[in-house]
């Protein structure tokens, strides 16, 4: 009789304690829900894309625009391509939108970051609100596909031995924060040949005018399967899946020990200053829906990227790291 009744009493304890717990996860479901819904766009948004159509930048807009207004049916978003000033034009057309939630922007890397860092604008990332982080690319050292250099190594060795030639596009790119990462750990130096883009860069490369270029995957993928370039490593923690960059050595993999986060390309979302946690978490919320579609996965694979969500406070920390990691780079580069 003891024991069966301290069993009941036993199992009621328990019940009660996980009817509790049930209760408390409902009310900070209800809680996150009622956050969310206490804020929704009341008029049309604007994505705004900080360079010309066409680029990386506005095909992220455009795939983030198509994206939200899918798990978002109830709202209408235009992209506005606001050029000038390497970006830093539709980037202070922020500053000028304080505390309206209904304008939202297409960024990455070279103008949230570096572009500040480098330059006079009236703009940083941390004057802004960031929401999301979306996905990351990253930048590739390619050769010709009949450069005598199969490594890192063997671009390494020449560059110890005599002048050799590289392409960037930008002092400050990602592409040539690589290429000084490598001579900080290697000890070498490179003689950086500067280009406008990224497809002039390849037709230097090909032309046998210098001796290898900073790509990014969408830069080269094409060059790459039709066997007219190989990459001799990339700015990776990890190898790709997909072929044909399966074989590409990762940095760490090719015997440099680097941290690679100067060279990440970010794509995410940042929006006007002044948000209130509302209006912030309907974004964020978005975003994290959006990656969770067909559709991103498409935008994913198509441009080889990396899948990489990040929101609110972790998005704003992986910001202020990369800031604090490209800036003295940016100081030692000529």
């Amino acid at each position: 009789m003891t024991i069966t009744k301290k069993r009941k009493n036993f199992l009621k304890i328990g019940s009660s304690i996980a009817m509790a717990c049930a209760l408390g996860s409902v009310t900070l479901a209800s809680s996150a829900q009622a956050q969310e819904s206490s804020w929704s766009p009341s008029q049309q948004v604007s994505m705004v894309v900080p360079f010309k159509p066409g680029g990386g930048s506005d095909i992220f807009g455009r795939a983030a625009t198509s994206g939200i207004e899918e798990v978002r049916s109830d709202i209408d978003i235009s992209v506005q391509n606001i050029v000038g000033g390497s970006g830093a034009v539709g980037y202070s057309t922020l500053l000028q939108r304080k505390g309206n939630p209904h304008y939202l922007l297409a960024s990455e890397t070279g103008a949230a970051i570096i572009l500040p860092i480098m330059n006079d604008v009236p703009y940083s990332w941390d004057k802004l609100t960031p929401i999301a982080e979306a996905a990351e690319d990253h930048t590739m050292i390619i050769v010709a596909n009949n450069s005598p250099y199969k490594s890192i190594s063997d671009l390494v060795d020449a560059a110890k031995e005599g002048q050799v030639n590289i392409a960037i596009s930008g002092k400050g790119s990602p592409a040539s924060l690589a290429f000084k990462l490598i001579e900080k750990d290697q000890d070498v130096s490179f003689n950086r040949v500067v280009f406008e883009s990224g497809s002039a860069n390849n037709a230097a490369l090909l032309g046998g005018d210098v001796a290898a270029a900073g790509a990014n995957p969408g830069e080269a993928i094409e060059l790459i399967k039709a066997g007219k370039v190989r990459a001799l490593t990339i700015f990776k923690e990890e190898r790709f899946q997909r072929e044909p960059l399966s074989d590409v050595p990762t940095i760490a993999e090719a015997g440099i020990d680097v941290d690679v986060t100067p060279t990440l390309q970010f794509r995410g979302i940042l929006a006007a200053p002044g948000l209130s946690e509302a209006q912030q978490t309907y974004w964020e919320n978005a975003i994290k829906a959006w990656s969770k579609t067909e559709g991103y996965k498409n935008y994913i694979d198509n441009n080889y990227l990396t899948p990489k969500v990040r929101t609110g406070d972790e998005f704003a920390d992986f910001l202020a790291k990369q800031h604090d990691t490209i800036a003295p780079l940016l100081k030692e580069t000529d």
